[in-house]
């Protein structure tokens, strides 16, 4: 699956956009696993963890 299907059947099925974090590098592969994880569980993209010592 290429990532741009997958965004759009995230968005299909949550009725919202897929957010990418600024900071928080991914592959492509690594997107998708997590957007097919989502869609299968019926859970949406978990909010990111900061670390309070690190400056963003």
């Amino acid at each position: 699956m290429e990532l741009q299907k997958a965004l759009e059947e995230y968005e299909k099925y949550f009725g919202e956009r897929y957010f990418f974090y600024i900071g928080f590098q991914k592959t492509d592969e690594e997107i998708i696993s997590e957007i097919q994880k989502c869609i299968s569980t019926g859970k949406k993209q978990r909010p990111p963890k900061y670390e309070d010592d690190l400056i963003y």
